[in-house]
This record gives structure tokens, C-alpha cells and sequence, in this order.
């Protein structure tokens, strides 16, 4: 069996975890706060009634301007919820980040302590968070799977949105047959049409 493909991803991995390390609180405010601003700005976030958004781990780009968006223009948002041991996660809406409607799993990810759940065919708009992508939305996660097999489960239609620092943009992530590639990527300072295999309705 070839495993060139998982010694890249291995490499890219360490990589983009040095990278984001590196970077201090200052840069990665301001950084957040640029790339959910083009987030915002997409004719796909404005058209999407519910969007699905990341709570966010040790240094990836924070959402919060993104969920405050949402929660002011009446969308209804949900986040993902994982079940660590059957390898799965489920959306549940949550309508506000204050700690007090927030608990911490077993592994430290914030969830809403009320999980009302949302049907992944109700999601228009994914926000998809990763270590690294490339121009044709190809995603280097860290490892689980979970989002190439939630993914599977929306609708057609729906919008997938990678959301990176520039810095994690990288010129190709090795992919294999289960992996599944965004529809736009967003960072920081661009914004980047790829070319989904997911098919349109």
C-alpha cells in the first residue's frame, strides 16, 4: 500500500501546527476578524437562512464576528456537536456564545449545554475549518474524518466554506477517494472559487 500520501499530509500537518503556534494573539485577532469579514461578504453567507459554524480549537480562526452577523441578521446557526466515539458529529443550533449557553466536551470543544438539533438538509452554508487548503478547495484536516463524512450528508445545494489563515494556503494537499473539497476557500486576504466535486442542484 502507498502511504506517500499520508507522510505528506504528516509533513503538512506539523507544518501548519508550527505556523499557527508561531503566531500571537494580535495577529490572530486581526486576522480572524479580516477573513470573517470576507466570509460575510459572500453572496452565499447573505443568501443562507441557516449556517453551520465551527467552534473553534487552539488557533484557528475565530468565528465570533461571523455568529454575531448571523445572530443580527436573524439566521438561525448551528455547530457541530461530535460523538468522539462513534466518529461522528451532528449540528445543533445555538443562539448565542456567552458562557453561560456553553459547556466543553470531553476533548475542550465548546457546545451549547441545550443541543436542539438541525437537520443536515436544512444547512445552506458550511463553514468548515481545517490546517490547511489549496486553490482547488482540497482540505487537510487533522486526521478524524469527521467533516468528510458530515459533509456527505447535506444537501446539493448547500455552500461549503473553507475558513484558513493565508498562511495555511498551500500549493496541494494530497488527497485520497473519501476526502471531499470545499466550494470557496476563505482567508484572511482572498477568496477563492474551487472547483467542488460536490454537484449542484
Amino acid at each position: 500500500m502507498n502511504d506517500e500520501p499520508n507522510k505528506a499530509k504528516a509533513e503538512i500537518r506539523a507544518r501548519m501546527r508550527a505556523l499557527l503556534t508561531a503566531m500571537d494573539e494580535k495577529q490572530r485577532h486581526a486576522a480572524s476578524s479580516s477573513a470573517c469579514s470576507k466570509l460575510a461578504s459572500l453572496e452565499a453567507f447573505d443568501h443562507a437562512g441557516v449556517v453551520m459554524l465551527y467552534m473553534p480549537m487552539a488557533n484557528e480562526i475565530d468565528v465570533t464576528p461571523a455568529a454575531v452577523k448571523c445572530f443580527r441578521l436573524g439566521k438561525t446557526v448551528c455547530v457541530p456537536r461530535v460523538d468522539w466515539h462513534r466518529g461522528e458529529m451532528d449540528p445543533v443550533e445555538v443562539t448565542s456564545l456567552d458562557d453561560h449557553v456553553l459547556d466543553c466536551d470531553e476533548h475542550g470543544v465548546r457546545v451549547p449545554k441545550i443541543c436542539r438539533p438541525i437537520l443536515p438538509k436544512l444547512i445552506e452554508l458550511v463553514v468548515v475549518p481545517g490546517l490547511a487548503y489549496d486553490a482547488q478547495g482540497n482540505r487537510l484536516g487533522r486526521g478524524g474524518g469527521y467533516y468528510d463524512r458530515f459533509l456527505g450528508r447535506l444537501r446539493p445545494s448547500a455552500t461549503t466554506v473553507g475558513l484558513i489563515f493565508d498562511q495555511q494556503i498551500v500549493p496541494k494537499v494530497p488527497t485520497k477517494k473519501h476526502d471531499v473539497a470545499v466550494d470557496i476557500v476563505v482567508t484572511d486576504r482572498r477568496v477563492t472559487m474551487a472547483k467542488s466535486e460536490r454537484t449542484k442542484a
